[in-house]
């Protein structure tokens, strides 16, 4: 489930902030985290996000997240945003740096 009392954004208002939330990896698989991610970001229900898998393998990252250290940290571009994901649950999508 996800927690937004965290005092995170949560918002997209177009002006490129970043996105945030703090998931728990053993209740929503880092792939969905993502898409749900992206699908603010992008102002978009789920469904209208790019597949996942064309940027990244969906199924290694919710094999991999759940195992990672909490300081550890992955990142990718998807579709021009940047997707930062960390071991201890947090995550945040953010366009990305040129």
């Amino acid at each position: 489930m996800e927690n937004t009392s965290s005092g995170v954004d949560v918002g997209w208002d177009g002006t490129g902030q970043r996105i945030s939330r703090e998931f728990d990896w053993s209740e929503t698989p880092p792939s969905v985290a993502v898409v749900r991610l992206l699908s603010v970001a992008m102002n978009c229900d789920p469904t209208a996000v790019d597949p996942l898998g064309e940027t990244v393998d969906p199924d290694a990252l919710d094999r991999l997240l759940p195992s990672m250290d909490d300081g550890s940290e992955l990142e990718f571009t998807h579709r021009r945003l940047s997707v930062r994901l960390h071991g201890d649950g947090r995550a945040a999508v953010e366009p990305e740096s040129r």
